[in-house]
């Protein structure tokens, strides 16, 4: 669907360290970037990022690849998409982005147009009052701008749907409208917030009341196959990218409480939109690899909606802290009240989630009795028991033993008997494929090919067949590639063999290699092996056909052929 010349034109344009770090974190160690590869489940940085060849490999799972791969498996799309997706971030504008055969096409454009629908309605006259709800709520042009904030008025958004040719059955399906007598919008009388996957697309709405209390304070579209509230976090698109220059990324409840961190200049922060942790969310942070800072509103439901979140997030082994709002509910409403000065003091002081569990266990507690106070202890040690850290257990029990006045080896003895090691799970390492003698020879031969087009050049002379099927299209992929572009670049060539059958076995052929880096000036006896090697074939096959040939002059002709071979095999 897009040329190979347009292809290649982005991907040369598109720096693979820059597009993999807006991702997840890298260091440089060398001459190459590191990261903790998002394709396993790894928790030392084992994906190297070549900026040389413009390529990247995990040494522990085996993911390989150039800057579209990287994000076709990341994002979980095809590969014009990923290539689509590179442009953008690049500025570039692909033309051909329109013929991209995306799964979902017809929702993502109707949410599309409900999303500029409803930004017109906010700059028009229908909007003054939204507006001036919006300004109240001291939410600036600029911040109502980028996040697409608008306005649903009345029952004219699925009537301009049809207009523009989509089905009702479509619109229904997208969470725009519902059917009664008649078809109506889902969304009226509401200030509207776009909410976008992790891609940036337009996937559902959160609708929120501004002139009737009467009536739920939030509506959201419902679920339907781009709209899944427990596989979205409200702001992530966005905050995907700032998380790598702060390390952090900031969880609070509401998307208004996301916007009005966001509008600090605190741009790594997500909202999860009322709904508990889900798997799905969990991956979406996992591949971010970085501190979970909780920040749930300040109610008994947000206390425990910290506490199982947390337990949650410690369970898939990220590192969660809590920041307590104090006076106020949400994050919403304690920087309207206390300025944005005090709130980014109060995330400069983070508490562990430890720390946190223990205080809230602490909670409803009157510890002057001894009941209260044993199910107290009781709770922290059976807390402890759930870690693996050996120095947070002793700190807490000395702690413990001192503020309570208690024997610190009861504390321990209980400890030890109720602490059990953890098994961890072993991380899959892709199992390197064995060779033949043969198998071996044939691979490093394309190796070479694809390190220096002299190589090329010496195959096409030279010999121009590989004794294998596979191999030999593999060979002749790089041949075809080389004389169509007049060089060879082993990143592009990645794009262009991405849909050939053998495309694994060539990432696997560039990673089993790279280290072993093969000597080059035995490439003409590679070359010389492999003659003979299919030499060594041809008189075998030759051999077979003489033992059930039974015409006695063709015999000899066959004959006379296997001596001729014979000779030049030796």
């Amino acid at each position: 669907m897009i040329p190979i010349e347009e292809i290649n034109l982005i991907r040369n344009n598109a720096n693979i360290v820059d597009i993999i770090s807006s991702y997840i974190n890298l260091e440089p160690k060398g001459k190459n970037f590191f990261g903790v590869c998002p394709f396993h489940d790894d928790h030392n940085p084992s994906m190297s990022i070549s900026p040389e060849k413009q390529i990247y490999t995990c040494f522990v799972c085996g993911a390989s690849g150039n800057v579209f791969t990287f994000v076709q498996d990341y994002e979980n799309v095809s590969f014009p998409e990923a290539v689509s997706i590179v442009a953008s971030k690049i500025g570039y504008n692909l033309q051909y982005k329109a013929k991209l055969n995306k799964p979902h096409k017809d929702l993502y454009e109707i949410t599309d147009i409900a999303c500029k629908y409803f930004i017109n309605n906010l700059n028009s006259d229908l909007g003054k009052e939204a507006k001036k709800y919006l300004k109240e709520r001291q939410l600036s042009a600029e911040i109502i701008k980028e996040f697409k904030i608008g306005i649903a008025t009345s029952n004219n958004l699925a009537k301009l749907l049809i207009e523009k040719g989509y089905t009702e059955k479509q619109i229904i399906e997208a969470g725009i409208a519902n059917k009664g007598d008649n078809l109506y919008d889902i969304f009226q009388n509401r200030i509207t917030f776009p909410i976008n996957n992790e891609r940036g697309e337009v996937a559902g709405f959160s609708a929120r009341i501004y002139n009737n209390e009467k009536d739920n304070k939030y509506i959201n579209s419902r679920e339907n196959p781009i709209f899944k509230k427990g596989s979205i976090l409200f702001n992530y698109d966005k905050a995907k990218s700032e998380v790598n220059k702060t390390k952090s990324i900031i969880i609070v409840e509401g998307q208004f409480d996301a916007i009005r961190v966001y509008s600090l200049g605190i741009k790594n922060v997500v909202a999860t939109m009322g709904t508990a942790f889900t798997k799905e969310h969990i991956n979406l942070l996992k591949k971010l690899n970085v501190k979970i800072i909780l920040m749930m509103d300040n109610d008994e439901a947000g206390e425990k909606t910290t506490v199982t979140s947390g337990e949650e997030l410690l369970n898939s082994n990220l590192n969660v802290e809590v920041i307590r709002l104090s006076g106020q509910k949400d994050p919403d409403d304690y920087i309207i009240k206390n300025g944005e000065e005090k709130f980014k003091e109060l995330l400069k002081n983070p508490i562990s989630f430890f720390e946190y569990k223990l205080n809230y266990l602490k909670s409803n507690k009157d510890l002057n009795k001894s009941k209260d106070l044993a199910n107290y202890i009781n709770s922290v040690i059976n807390e402890l028991n759930k870690s693996d850290d050996e120095i947070l257990k002793s700190v807490t029990i000395n702690k413990l033993a001192k503020d309570y006045d208690l024997d610190k080896e009861v504390l321990l003895n209980k400890l030890i008997v109720k602490t059990k090691t953890k098994q961890k799970k072993p991380v899959e390492v892709k199992k390197k494929t064995r060779l033949s003698k043969n198998q071996k020879l044939c691979e490093t031969v394309i190796y070479i090919m694809m390190k220096d087009i002299k190589y090329i050049k010496k195959y096409d002379r030279d010999l121009g067949y590989l004794p294998s099927k596979e191999y030999y299209q593999i060979a002749n992929d790089i041949l075809a590639y080389y004389k169509l572009n007049n060089d060879f670049n082993i990143a592009d060539f990645i794009s262009y063999a991405h849909a050939s059958p053998y495309y694994e076995k060539v990432i696997r052929i560039l990673n089993d290699n790279e280290a072993l880096e093969p000597c080059y000036d035995e490439f003409d006896d590679y070359l010389g092996l492999i003659k003979k090697l299919i030499k060594e074939k041809q008189i075998n096959k030759l051999k077979i056909e003489i033992d059930n040939e039974t015409d006695i002059n063709k015999r000899l002709e066959l004959n006379d052929l296997l001596i001729k071979l014979k000779k030049e095999s030796e």
